[in-house]
């Protein structure tokens, strides 16, 4: 048999079926704008599953600052690997925005090619048209440079990575009393929160506090208490912080979501997660998130070009043909995404190996 690739990991079919829901979301939120608004919950979960699966690279191969032998030489091969599963796919995207053209691009090039997006948005208040979704992609990369150094600070110990969800939970509230509560969220320590559960859910996957506490009632009360949290909304200055509140809701239940998936594989399946089709989207997700928002710029543009009377661009822009249409086209894209540039990449990534950690010497007695 072939030898698995470097970073090897246990593989878990339903947290792949998993970004498939978490891209699904996405798109629902984006293309139809349904009433019950679904915000944060797309992301926030992306986000859990990365701190889940980086974390786990990073103890598995000691690819964090301190680690016995030449770390830094794996932290750099950790960095490499990460930049060339994210940045090709991204920068050809960005290419294609700056050619649509969409304005922000245009304007602000720098923030989006280093990528700092959401620092772009936290200081303009709003979305850019057809990219305010990559500042989540700026997140992500700025949590793949921050982790090696801080889990070679907090290391394998449960109550430091749980202190550090404390952190994010206690950033948010004190940034928005002291700084504004507005847009808070993209910012990278609002996000440790996530990114640490998933770190958590990495440590502590076989131990049976988890299976007792990741268990599917539980999961089910997370989210409809979410789903309260969302459709009460309070008004006056205690508003913002309401939001916060729903923010940790949804952290918590994003953490026993997945760990319950951990727990009980068997559950994933009966959802349809592991389904072929599920998987299928759930490996191109990736491209899916990058596509969708620029490409529902360029269908606007051509109704808008192409159909001069209002009833008619309101008929192409009904969210039942953009399901019809801009769903097949996202498919699409995404596919020859995965087949031309992720997945040769990816092959071409497996040949930067992480180099093997010295074994302790043996004691003689």
């Amino acid at each position: 048999m072939p030898a698995p690739p470097p970073t090897a990991l246990p593989y878990h079919p339903e947290l792949n079926g998993l970004r498939a829901v978490a891209v699904g979301i996405v798109l629902v939120q984006h293309w139809l704008e349904p009433p019950f608004p679904l915000g944060e919950l797309g992301p926030s979960l992306f986000f859990v599953l990365s701190g889940y699966l980086v974390s786990g690279i990073i103890w598995k191969y000691k690819a964090y600052a301190g680690a016995p032998g030449p770390w830094w030489h794996r932290v750099g091969t950790f960095y490499l690997r990460r930049a060339l599963r994210i940045l090709p796919s991204y920068y050809l995207v960005l290419a294609g925005c700056a050619v649509l053209p969409l304005a922000m691009v245009r304007e602000y090039p720098s923030w989006y090619v280093l990528p700092g997006a959401n620092f772009l948005v936290y200081r303009f208040g709003g979305w850019g048209d057809g990219v305010g979704h990559f500042w989540t992609i700026a997140v992500e990369i700025q949590f793949y440079l921050l982790w090696p150094w801080l889990l070679g600070v907090l290391g394998r110990r449960l109550k430091l990575l749980l202190a550090m969800v404390a952190v994010g939970w206690g950033f948010r509230v004190l940034w928005s009393l002291w700084v504004s509560p507005n847009m808070v969220h993209m910012l990278l320590p609002a996000n440790l929160d996530l990114f640490g559960l998933g770190a958590v859910l990495q440590l502590a996957q076989y131990q049976p506090w988890l299976a007792r506490l990741a268990r599917g009632r539980y999961v089910l009360l997370a989210w409809l208490g979410w789903a309260a949290l969302n459709r009460w909304h309070p008004s006056g200055p205690g508003a913002q912080f309401w939001a916060l509140g729903q923010g940790t809701w949804l952290a918590i239940a994003d953490f026993l979501t997945i760990g319950w998936l951990l727990c009980v594989p068997a559950a994933g399946r009966r959802l349809g997660l592991g389904h072929a089709a599920t998987q299928w989207v759930g490996q191109r997700s990736y491209g899916i998130y990058l596509c969708h928002l620029p490409l529902l710029v360029f269908w606007q543009r051509l109704v808008y070009h192409f159909v001069p009377d209002a009833a008619g661009r309101a008929t192409l822009m009904a969210p039942w043909l953009l399901l019809c249409v801009l769903g097949p086209a996202v498919l699409l894209l995404s596919a020859a995404s995965w087949h031309f540039v992720e997945a040769p990449i990816d092959r071409f990534k497996n040949r930067f190996r992480y180099v093997s950690a010295p074994r302790p010497l043996a004691k003689h007695v």
